[in-house]
């Protein structure tokens, strides 16, 4: 590492429970970068590509942000990205760019006790997720080198699974799990979210095996995928991508979360998708944050 002080672009930093996929209901300090290589402009927009908005109609191409201060501001869309005030350029100057160092102080002042580890033993984790938080490996590294992350046992990258391992993150991957930076070894959770068409990425650009063996061979990680469904359409490509994962030597558990970033986007599906998990032999997972809070800013 460099003697500079590194610096992130991110749009918020907020203590809640895990939402989604193997930890739900697990009080977590999210810290939600800025920045992705993907738009995923087609959820919430149906089959027919003839009728989905074009770029520049969609939300985050038209919202008035004459009178915005922070993303924060910012209502919760149902169509596209629900994330996209995480990426979206427009969005740039209304988003935090601090030191690692500050972000630290900022992050653990949301935990109990100001610590990782609470008195009671219990363990709180730490989510990195974005935008696309694999986009900023050298200064992740920066940031969980601070002396706030000490006794950090758990932490969850939600990823897209497209970025391959840059400035020696794989390095600094492998100490971190070993306990070379932290009082024990921290435990990774690789939770990937690959997109299908559904979501308007292109295949080859979105199922990225090679991406996912690399993250699957860091020690003392898990990794699983977590697929946006809407119907049994969606369950094929579930399966080829199943099936591209396991040619490169990858498993791991295959999730399945309903299209829909509201309440309301979520009763539509959310049924069906659980009945064609259990069907399958694939995992559920809710949105247990979008249930309990409506999917707000810092939930």
């Amino acid at each position: 590492m460099s003697g500079v002080m590194e610096k992130i672009r991110y749009s918020e930093i907020f203590y809640s429970v895990q939402g989604e996929g193997r930890f739900v209901g697990v009080p977590s300090v999210f810290f939600r970068t800025f920045g992705c290589n993907f738009h995923c402009h087609g959820f919430g927009q149906g089959r027919d590509k003839s009728k989905w908005l074009k770029v520049e109609e969609m939300p985050y191409a038209t919202q008035d942000l004459s009178h915005v201060k922070h993303v924060s501001e910012l209502p919760v869309v149902n169509i596209g990205c629900d994330a996209s005030a995480s990426w979206a350029s427009r969005y740039k100057h209304l988003v935090n760019w601090d030191p690692v160092e500050d972000i630290a102080k900022k992050i653990t002042k949301l935990t109990p006790q100001n610590k990782w580890t609470c008195d009671n033993g219990q363990d709180v984790h730490f989510i990195l997720t974005g935008g696309e938080p694999m986009m900023w490996q050298r200064q992740i590294e920066a940031l969980i080198r601070q002396p706030a992350f000490n006794d950090l046992q758990n932490i969850t990258v939600e990823t897209n699974c497209t970025q391959l391992w840059k400035d020696n993150f794989d390095k600094f991957m492998h100490g971190l799990t070993a306990g070379d930076y932290t009082k024990k070894p921290v435990h990774v959770t690789w939770s990937t979210s690959p997109k299908l068409s559904i979501s308007g990425e292109k295949w080859e650009k979105a199922i990225r095996a090679d991406v996912a063996y690399q993250y699957s061979q860091i020690p003392n990680t898990h990794l699983y995928f977590k697929f946006v469904v809407e119907d049994e359409q969606d369950l094929k490509e579930v399966d080829m991508a199943r099936e591209a994962y396991a040619r490169a030597g990858v498993t791991g558990d295959i999730y399945l979360m309903a299209v829909g970033a509201t309440q309301e986007g979520q009763a539509k599906t959310t049924a069906q998708v659980a009945d064609m998990a259990m069907k399958h032999g694939y995992k559920y997972t809710p949105r247990l944050h979008v249930d309990l809070f409506g999917n707000k800013w810092g939930t």
